[in-house]
């Protein structure tokens, strides 16, 4: 169901759980997320993390990354991003109140190729259930490339996301991708250590490292 079928003052939470009822492994690779990001920050030595999401969704794994996080290493600065005004609001209020000094939401769309203009380098890129929304195997190409000329040398990328096609697919234009062919793409962008960290029914969560 799209959010636009929600009605009601909690909405946009109530969208966030039908997702995850409808793929209840969307909680085991939330958890592993919040645990892979953790545990490479923990591990870089880097004194000050910056945190860009693509696909803010309801806002509650950028909560569970930044507190977690802080449980350990200070987050300096968090950047999400969204399509829709009505989540990037959202989620700036869900976390308005967590007392970090640098959150920040943008609109913008991830099938242009304007939505990276400007915006400073981070330590760690991550994104849930979103890229899979674009226009197909070039705009991923875009965003993966968007995100290694992002992402300071040594830093992670992440992107959790379908990778078992639906039967409703379209086939002469596929967008949900094997763990193989986002291998495949990544390396040959430049990444590094990829890692396939969880798979799960029809999700995966994979990671590589800007060299």
């Amino acid at each position: 169901m799209a959010l636009s079928d929600f009605k009601g003052p909690n909405y946009i939470d109530d969208w966030s759980m039908d997702l995850d009822y409808r793929w209840p492994e969307r909680i085991d690779i939330f958890e592993s997320i919040v645990r892979t990001i953790v545990s490479w920050c923990e591990n870089s030595n880097r004194r000050d993390i910056r945190l860009l999401e693509l696909g803010v969704g309801a806002g509650f794994l950028a909560r569970s990354v930044l507190n977690t996080l802080a449980a350990h290493v200070q987050p300096s600065s968090y950047l999400g991003i969204d399509i829709n005004p009505k989540l990037t609001q959202h989620t700036l209020k869900r976390l308005s109140g967590l007392g970090y000094p640098d959150i920040s939401v943008n609109n913008a769309d991830l099938n242009g190729d304007f939505w990276a203009e400007g915006l400073e380098v981070v330590d760690v890129a991550y994104t849930f259930q979103t890229l899979h929304d674009l226009a197909g195997y070039a705009a991923l190409t875009a965003v993966y490339q968007q995100f290694f000329s992002l992402i300071t040398p040594g830093g992670l990328m992440l992107n959790a996301d379908f990778v078992v096609p639906f039967p409703t697919d379209d086939t002469d234009k596929p967008r949900r991708f094997p763990v193989e062919t986002h291998h495949q793409l990544l390396e040959s962008i430049g990444f590094m250590q990829f890692k396939c960290e969880t798979s799960i029914g029809k999700l995966a969560c994979l990671t590589a490292v800007r060299p």
